[in-house]
């Protein structure tokens, strides 16, 4: 596994599902996936509960449109690309389309886009990975086929996987896809107990923002707050559309931290949740997610459920040690962001030894540790 500096733009990568491929360095058909990828990952964070399907439309080897979907009832990327096209002036017929996944054939909130590309004269359809939803899957290509366009799957069909993965365990299962953030030293310690330690400099932690970015929720452990007494914010520099929600959640089951700690105060668009497992006192504007218990806690299982039913696909497990560790133990981590120092934190270490063969799926370097992402099998 090659290591990369880390960027922004690497940074952005790891968060949502990469690296990925570089289009400057394919050609044909890869080349323009590569570009629907990017297009694609415009949209992650934003399109939930839908995926962020990227489109890319080419004819004589000139791009013509592009587009992402971003918002659950807006259009999907093939729309978003047919307008774009429009907008620039071009003819879409007998273009070709490169899609991440395979277009929807169904009547929801939009129309089907199956239906839109062959009313627009798209004659060939390219497409990375099959969707799994059970109003699609392999409907979309079939249909697309009986009309006549030539249709090609799989291409770059790995990566497209990885970006759509957390739609796919959406679909399968109903809950968001869980990426576990740790920052360990070279003890595989998160600092000593009861204060805070900074492993990692504050252009890293800025850099690691780009997962609350990529997520719809992040959940941190009471402990965290009373020992930091961090906001949870989303701060990635970048600015977002105005109905991103990305909600901050703490498991606090008896309802032990004070109306005054930070992360209750109110954020437009970044609402706060209290996980409880009992009847607590109610915190203004604060959400009490009422929870069965689970030992000295909260069922973490159906923490997943309630915040899959509020619209969070993707969640960002990123404060304490007891936390984690849990979360490795019931078998509910799909990533794990692993961020290594080159210098002890102290404390006691984290367990994370179930992720040991896990896969090593990427990793950037800055001047005092690296960021690893692993994925299990």
């Amino acid at each position: 596994m090659s290591e990369v500096p880390l960027t922004p733009a690497s940074a952005w990568a790891l968060a949502t599902g990469g690296p990925f491929p570089d289009p400057d360095s394919l050609a044909g058909d890869a080349h323009f996936m590569a570009l629907a990828l990017q297009e694609a990952r415009k949209g992650v964070g934003l399109s939930s509960p839908n995926p962020p399907v990227g489109c890319v439309l080419v004819k004589a080897g000139r791009v013509l449109g592009s587009g992402v979907h971003t918002r659950a009832g807006d259009p999907h990327g093939e729309v978003m690309a047919l307008m774009d096209a429009e907008s620039r002036g071009e003819d879409p017929r007998g273009a070709t389309a490169y899609v991440t996944l395979e277009p929807c054939c169904h009547q929801g909130r939009t129309g089907p886009c199956t239906l839109a590309l062959i009313q627009a004269g798209i004659t060939r359809v390219v497409v990375g990975v099959q969707d799994p939803n059970p109003r699609v899957d392999g409907g979309g290509l079939a249909i697309l086929r009986a009309q006549g366009l030539q249709v090609e799957e799989g291409v770059l069909g790995e990566a497209c996987a990885r970006l759509h993965a957390p739609f796919f365990k959406l679909i399968r299962t109903g809950l968001p896809w869980v990426s576990l953030k740790l920052a360990l030293g070279s003890d595989g310690a998160l600092g000593a107990p009861g204060q805070t330690t900074w492993v990692t400099p504050p252009e890293v932690q800025s850099l690691a923002h780009a997962l609350r970015r990529a997520s719809e929720a992040i959940l941190v452990g009471r402990k965290t707050i009373a020992v930091d007494d961090p906001q949870l914010t989303d701060r990635w520099p970048a600015p977002t559309a105005p109905h991103r929600t990305f909600a901050r959640v703490v498991l606090d089951p008896r309802g032990c931290l004070p109306p005054s700690a930070r992360v209750w105060a109110p954020v437009a668009g970044q609402p706060a949740y209290r996980a409880v497992n009992g009847d607590p006192a109610p915190l203004r504007g604060v959400e009490d997610l009422r929870l069965p218990p689970e030992g000295s806690g909260c069922s973490l299982r159906h923490l997943l459920h309630e915040l899959a039913a509020r619209g969070a696909s993707r969640l960002l497990v990123e404060g304490g040690g007891t936390l984690a560790e849990a979360f490795l133990a019931q078998g509910l981590v799909d990533e794990y962001h692993r961020f290594q120092a080159d210098q002890p934190a102290g404390g006691t270490p984290v367990e994370d030894s179930r992720t040991q063969d896990w896969q090593i799926q990427a990793r950037a370097a800055w001047e005092h540790g690296t960021w690893e992402v692993r994925r299990p099998g």
